[in-house]
């Protein structure tokens, strides 16, 4: 059985990875549009309320729902990459911003595949 607020979870890291994958098609479309600056600078916020939304649902599976702690960690260890991915930006360090980027992706499609798995972690 799964826990409570686990249909809220599922919800925000759907959402999460979306954001990502938003930011990660904007990146690329740098290359050869200049305009798209500004449309990767401001889906930026958006991947913080996401990561927001994505703490609050992993806090209630874990506090309120009794469900497992590891989505909690998972999303706490992103929300600290995703801060060290803004200031990074921040400064033009493409070097990192990239790969870093990158990574992070993939870290929210992992977690997004564990949460929608129909077996998750309890």
């Amino acid at each position: 059985m799964r826990p409570r607020f686990f249909g809220l979870m599922k919800a925000s890291t759907g959402f999460l990875a979306a954001t990502l994958l938003v930011q990660g098609i904007t990146a690329g479309q740098l290359l050869s549009d200049e305009g798209s600056r500004q449309l990767h600078h401001a889906a930026g916020p958006v991947v913080t309320v996401a990561m927001v939304l994505q703490i609050i649902a992993a806090l209630l599976v874990w506090r309120a729902g009794r469900g497992s702690a590891r989505y909690l960690a998972a999303s706490a260890v992103l929300m600290v990459l995703i801060s060290v991915q803004f200031v990074v930006g921040g400064s033009g360090n493409l070097a990192v911003h990239v790969p870093l980027g990158v990574a992070l992706f993939g870290a929210g499609a992992v977690l997004a595949a564990q949460v929608w798995s129909p077996r998750p972690a309890d």
